[in-house]
């Protein structure tokens, strides 16, 4: 169910509204694509990102009866908050890095074509399925960032291998997912794959005739799927992670549930 708006004007999702869609759409994206590893925007991803990386456990090359952990990346980009060193009006403008990715877990190991032990590659980049989290995608100017940034680091990255260390490294594709997707006319721009079929629905895969064409550039898949757990219009979205008083918080979700004849 669409998320209600409160009395006060915004949608108020709950912690437990946001980890059931969270596990709905980890399920999609699970069987679509099925990531190698998590780039998390900070710090709308976090919370989210630490959600969703409980449910996108691969079983363990040693042990196939346990499950582990995908790796996990951080970044920082701020576009609405103000940071240190940001040029004055450039809120809300650009994007600011606060922090990102070292070259050395970009790359991960050194030789790709050697197998590394279960549980030591840092989790690199290249050669990877990439899922970049957020929790709001309102201008996409972040997304654009993020995206544009990754992609050319690891093109840069392939760049400085070998043939031979490229030819043994599987394409790198990237994909990303917001919790909400704001229907409004966005700023940034990203080349989506999937653009018909990217919301989170029953956790299956789209049919086989659906899937989008992939097209291979210098080792990395042109484009990337997009991924939100609910569509929304341009209300004002607060989350409980923001909230100083999460009992008023939760009780204004409720209450909009009830005026809208949810449980």
């Amino acid at each position: 169910m669409p998320t209600p708006l409160c009395a006060d004007g915004k949608l108020r999702p709950t912690y437990e509204d946001i980890h059931k869609l969270i596990d709905r759409s980890a399920a999609y994206i699970k069987a679509d694509f099925d990531p190698d590893l998590m780039v998390l925007i900070s710090g709308g991803g976090l919370i989210p990102g630490r959600i969703m990386r409980s449910f996108l456990k691969r079983p363990s090359e040693l042990d196939p009866t346990r499950l582990r952990n995908i790796p996990t990346q951080a970044i920082g980009l701020s576009l609405y908050e103000e940071v240190a060193g940001m040029v004055e009006g450039s809120i809300g403008k650009s994007v600011t890095r606060t922090q990102w990715i070292s070259e050395k877990a970009l790359l991960g190991h050194k030789d790709p074509s050697k197998k590394v032990e279960e549980g030591k590659d840092a989790g690199g980049l290249v050669g990877k399925k990439i899922l970049i989290v957020d929790e709001v995608d309102d201008s996409r100017t972040t997304l654009q960032y993020a995206y544009q940034e990754l992609y050319n680091d690891v093109r840069q990255a392939l760049s400085s291998m070998s043939e031979q260390e490229r030819a043994a490294v599987p394409a790198t594709k990237f994909a990303c997912f917001v919790v909400h997707n704001k229907r409004n006319i966005k700023k940034g721009k990203l080349p989506i794959l999937n653009e018909n079929n990217h919301i989170a629905g029953d956790g299956a895969a789209p049919a086989n005739n659906n899937q989008p064409v992939e097209r291979i550039e210098n080792g990395i898949v042109e484009g990337i799927r997009y991924y939100a757990g609910e569509d929304t219009e341009n209300e004002w979205i607060a989350y409980p992670w923001e909230s100083e008083d999460i009992t008023e918080h939760n009780r204004l979700a409720a209450d909009a549930r009830k005026k809208a004849g949810q449980k």
